[in-house]
């Protein structure tokens, strides 16, 4: 591009590259100066979209003439190129100065000045800048500063030409507003200002995270670091903190309030949040209890009564309470507090032992603050073995005084426990609880759920269980479609007995997910959600949902923000799916490490290895799933791609066949059988499988669309048809499900 003239414009150098476009330092043969030149992409000029959003872009910034914002000289098309023609800045940006060097008083209070003075402009004009970052904002030579890229200001009563639901702009100055994708006005230009406030005085950003959703959450949940600040820095301090205010009503109504605290020096104390009053959200792991007795008959207590208590912190919103399937593992095992509390990255670990003796129960226990080593109280509660529901209550509540945490009167209401009828249908129930999600353990533990509800049919958490045992026994095997059935009814029984009870609003989502009944899995997330936005299963529990219906940015996004706020839970390993028809093979294979040792997790490692061309490693990961004794509906997938490597193509069909012959309840699983027969070229019995997988609720189009298993099939009328129904499906469920919460 460098010496090429454009009508009357000489290319000169290349001075950078965004989302939007890049950017040149060109010669005005005309005018005799220089100016930027913005080029739209080539690959992006061909979307109508993206050439409106440009030109806007161009009509946005050339209707300000304001000294603190880059002018806009010309919109410019010729030879197929698209281009902006603006001023060229001599100067550096504004981040690259916070780098360089910490920035005095006097120079944040002129810089900042200056960039409210431009924002106030625009604003009073109806334009809202969105994307206010320290690397849009340049410092001249003669240290004036310049608003830079007005690409994606909205002008109201204006063409609004961002998608729906998008997230454009710079993560970590986005308001919570926008990571939400909602409607946005000129506040959150007041919330990013607040952010670049932020980082002048501190040389850092107040939200932060190792990925883009861990940021968000952050953004959504956390308060900024505190920061030591002199007598001098105490106005800025309080413009930040008010500016940063999550509810956008509590922040400045106008940038004009903003100027007039900057150069008074005197904020109003009375909209301001004491740091010393913000609780941060607080992580606490509930560990099994060791059994002092080391009695077999009562070995069951150790899981089942820390799975009660994680059931009833569930409700908190100001506590992050780690899932029971994630601390399982630490049953019947000696466990170093500091290396579990690294292992589930918590703050807080609940800890102890306990002592069934006739018709008494002791529990001994502490809460740990392990970044101190401090125990912060330890007690001893004895109760009757029949009043044993009690401990719930009881150590939940003495974790919130613990934790120095309060909760609402309707988080307390919830968490309080049921009480069961009858003692023995309890036991019965605190005994299937503690055994694992393995085919034997869900067949005893269903057995145990069964005589518990003959003794007390009234008791919401023995549905519960009964509804999760029964979905997974549902996934392989024979009875598949019963054992979804009675799941189903499971859950709704749960839920007529305690409409508010989290796990069985996420885990009925989950089951119509499995059979298409999306619109009413939406809806108990979303109310699920409303109760505890908090809860990382929920978040799960959504991107899984999202997955079958083909939202899969939506998909990937709750599944990153279900891993930010519980990184290491094994039950989100199926995020790898969403990811896996994203194309993100070489990461996945390189960062992937949920549940790892699980058939469900070797498979689609294998998959995943197996779509990169890395034939070998597919092999590796999926004979690890052969190798499992008595391994059922995995072997069978396992063994097809192995098959389909080795050469053996009709082997290869005849596992998978055996597959479909179990009719899985599963429209996902369903669709997993269709692809295979279509990379081996089966046009019927891939067409049979896609019928059953589409019919049953599985309409990811894009999934399908950009599934190069069908390419060999993808042609054949019978597979187009196929597909066109599932887009056709997918892009109704676009029109009628809200994805913003």
């Amino acid at each position: 591009m460098n010496g090429k003239t454009l009508l009357h414009y000489e290319i000169l150098e290349k001075l950078g590259e965004g989302g939007m476009g890049i950017v040149y330092l060109a010669e005005d043969t005309r005018l005799k100066r220089k100016v930027a030149i913005k080029f739209l992409p080539a690959s992006l000029s061909a979307r109508e979209e993206d050439r409106k959003r440009f030109e806007i872009e161009a009509q946005t910034a050339a209707s300000i003439n304001h000294p603190n914002i880059a002018h806009i000289y010309a919109f410019e098309e010729t030879d197929n190129e698209i281009f902006i023609v603006m001023e060229f800045i001599e100067g550096i940006e504004l981040k690259e100065k916070i780098k360089s060097s910490l920035l005095s008083n006097e120079d944040i209070k002129s810089i900042s000045l200056q960039i409210a003075g431009g924002l106030e402009f625009a604003h009073k004009k109806g334009i809202v800048h969105r994307d206010i970052k320290s690397s849009n904002i340049m410092i001249t030579n003669d240290n004036n500063i310049k608003i830079m890229d007005f690409g994606l200001a909205k002008i109201n009563g204006g063409t609004e030409v961002t998608k729906t639901g998008s997230t454009l702009g710079t993560v970590a100055y986005m308001s919570p507003e926008q990571t939400r994708g909602v409607e946005v006005d000129h506040r959150t230009d007041i919330w990013s200002f607040g952010v670049v406030l932020y980082e002048m005085l501190t040389g850092e950003l107040p939200f932060k995270g190792s990925y883009d959703q861990a940021i968000i959450y952050s953004i959504l949940n956390e308060e900024p670091e505190p920061f030591e600040t002199n007598e001098n820095d105490q106005t800025i301090k309080k413009i930040i903190q008010r500016a940063l205010q999550k509810n956008r009503d509590e922040r400045y109504l106008s940038v004009a309030e903003t100027i007039s605290d900057l150069e008074s020096g005197n904020v109003s104390e009375d909209v301001l949040i004491n740091k010393d009053e913000i609780k941060e959200i607080k992580r606490l792991a509930v560990l099994p209890f060791s059994n002092i007795a080391e009695d077999p008959k009562t070995n069951f207590l150790s899981f089942a009564l820390a799975d009660q208590i994680i059931g009833s912190m569930a409700y908190s919103k100001s506590v992050l309470v780690r899932p029971s399937s994630t601390i399982r593992k630490y049953q019947n095992e000696i466990v170093d507090l500091q290396k579990a509390g690294s292992e589930l990255n918590v703050h807080f670990v609940l800890a102890g032992n306990y002592l069934k003796e006739d018709d008494t129960i002791r529990l001994n226990i502490e809460l740990v603050d392990l970044e101190s080593e401090d125990i912060i109280w330890r007690e001893s509660i004895q109760i009757k073995y029949k009043n044993a529901f009690e401990l719930q209550d009881i150590v939940s509540q003495k974790v919130v005084d613990g934790l120095k945490v309060q909760f609402s009167d309707e988080e307390r209401e919830r968490m309080k426990p049921e009480t069961p009828q009858n003692p023995a249908a309890y036991e019965f129930y605190l005994k299937a609880v503690s055994y694992p999600y393995t085919v034997e353990g869900n067949r005893i533990a269903i057995e145990m759920l069964n005589n518990s509800v003959k003794l007390d049919s009234n008791y919401a958490h023995t549905y519960l269980e009964l509804g999760i045992r029964n979905h997974l026994m549902s996934q392989v095997g024979e009875g598949t479609r019963q054992a979804h059935d009675i799941a189903v009814k499971s859950m709704l029984k749960a839920l007529e007995l305690k409409s508010d009870l989290l796990p069985a609003l996420a885990n009925l989502a989950l089951f119509y997910t499995d059979v298409g009944r999306h619109e009413e899995a939406h809806e108990l997330l979303m109310r699920a959600l409303e109760i505890n936005p908090n809860d990382a299963w929920l978040h799960f529990s959504l991107s899984y949902h999202y997955r079958y219906v083909g939202f899969l940015e939506e998909s990937k996004k709750e599944a990153e923000i279900a891993l930010a706020i519980d990184p290491n839970n094994p039950r989100f390993r199926s995020s790898v799916i969403t990811r896996m028809f994203l194309g993100e093979y070489d990461e996945i294979l390189e960062t992937f490490n949920l549940d790892m040792d699980s058939p469900f997790t070797l498979n689609h490692l294998g998959e995943v290895a197996f779509r990169a061309g890395k034939y070998e490693l597919a092999k590796k990961y999926l004979m690890g799933t052969i190798n499992i004794e008595n391994e059922i509906g995995e072997f069978y997938f396992a063994s097809s791609i192995v098959e389909i490597i080795n050469g053996n193509k009709e082997k290869a069909a005849e596992y998978n066949l055996k597959r479909e012959l179990e009719n899985p309840s599963d429209s996902e699983n369903l669709y997993e059988i269709a692809r295979i027969f279509g990379l081996l070229n089966k046009t019927d019995a891939c067409a049979r499988a896609l019928r059953k997988s589409i019919n049953l609720g599985y309409i990811s189009y894009p999934s399908m669309q950009r599934d190069y298993f069908l390419d060999a099939v993808r042609n054949e009328p019978e597979i187009k048809e196929l597909i066109t129904k599932a887009k056709k499906k997918h892009e109704e469920l676009k029109e009628k499900l809200d994805t913003t919460y």
